[in-house]
Formats: C-alpha cells, sequence, structure tokens
C-alpha cells in the first residue's frame, strides 16, 4: 500500500478505534518528468489565491486501498475552508478534530492528535485537494515538463508522457471519484455542505 493510502487508511482506522487524501510517491514508470527524480510524481503547492473563489466544504471521504486481506476501505469526514489568504483542512472522525492544515502559499503549517498515525502526509492531501478543485491553467503552470494536466467534461487526468497517472471524475456536482493509478488508492468524495464563490 502506498505512503498515501496507509495514511488515509490509517487516519481513519485510528480515529475510528481511538474514539468509537512529506516523502512524494515513488513510482515505476519510465516517464519521469525533468526536476523530479526518477518517476516521482510531482507534488502541488499552487497559492491559494489561484483558486479564484471562495469554498467552505463539509466532505465525507472513502478510502479504498489494496491489502494483502483484499480491498479495503475506510471513511473519514474532511473539512475545507479555503480563500485567496489559507487553504485550511481538518480531518474529523468521532466528532473530534484527528489533523489539520494550514496552507498560506509559503508554509504549510499541520497539527495531529496523538493518536494520529506517523504515515500522515499533508502535502499529499494538499496535492490532491489542488487536483481536483484548482483552476486546469493553474495546475497545468505548475507542472514540471513531461507532465500535464489534460480536461474535458466532468474528466482530468493528470499524465506523465503517455501514462494516466491520476484520474478524477465528476458524476455529478456533488461527487469527485479520485484514482492514483501508480499508488492503487481510490478516493470518492461527497459534499455534504457547501457555501462558495462563483467559478
Amino acid at each position: 500500500m502506498s505512503p498515501a493510502a496507509r495514511w488515509l487508511a490509517g487516519a481513519a482506522l485510528a480515529a475510528m478505534l481511538a474514539l468509537g487524501g512529506c516523502a512524494p510517491f515513488a513510482s515505476h514508470g519510465p516517464d519521469a518528468p525533468s526536476g523530479t527524480q526518477a518517476g516521482e510524481v510531482p507534488m502541488l503547492r499552487l497559492p491559494p489565491a489561484s483558486l479564484g473563489r471562495t469554498l467552505q466544504l463539509q466532505q465525507q471521504i472513502t478510502v479504498q486501498y489494496p491489502s494483502p486481506q483484499g480491498e479495503q476501505t475506510r471513511d473519514l469526514l474532511a473539512l475545507l475552508e479555503a480563500d485567496a489568504a489559507h487553504t485550511r483542512l481538518a480531518a474529523v472522525a468521532g466528532g473530534q478534530v484527528l489533523a489539520r492544515l494550514d496552507w498560506d502559499g509559503r508554509d504549510l503549517r499541520v497539527t495531529r492528535a496523538p493518536w494520529a498515525p506517523p504515515e500522515l502526509l499533508p502535502e499529499r492531501i494538499l496535492n490532491d485537494l489542488q487536483l481536483s478543485l484548482w483552476p486546469v491553467a493553474a495546475i497545468q503552470a505548475a507542472l514540471p515538463a513531461g507532465w500535464r494536466m489534460e480536461a474535458s467534461a466532468g474528466l482530468r487526468q493528470l499524465r506523465a508522457g503517455d501514462e494516466v497517472v491520476a484520474e478524477i471524475r465528476y458524476p455529478d456536482a456533488r461527487t469527485t471519484l479520485f484514482a492514483q493509478h501508480r499508488d492503487g488508492y481510490r478516493l470518492t468524495i461527497r459534499t455534504l455542505q457547501e457555501q462558495g464563490g462563483a467559478r
């Protein structure tokens, strides 16, 4: 299981047990972009203002990942606030906060509950969040050579050469399906409550 899948699964599991999505992903594809280590998936750190709107979201995240025991599924609640100055995310389980992230375009601040697993990867959560929500033009401008973001109605694909590394689908206005093919995990993100400015 990949580091991100371990974090997301471990976060949900640890919280459920206690209370009742930084090392980049290493990958093995042949199309390594210049400026990264061989096959490494680039990590986005887009300025909050590049989102171009404000958001307040409450989202249910279901994580699916492979394991020796077969496919595993875990759930957690994410609270997202984004404006021109900050991107903030809280992971919640059992009514208590498991971890918080605050990104102001310069510094990434993370706090964890004592029971949070050591695999917690805030940079990967921020990256997947920005791949899903930020404008395609802002994502494309931040990608290194050899990488690109392709978008069509209801679909985004992060590509390294001809390889589809990650795929994001939007089957309806409140659902995001995120598949990270290199690392084998999938996220189903359902928006429960939303307040946000115009796109």
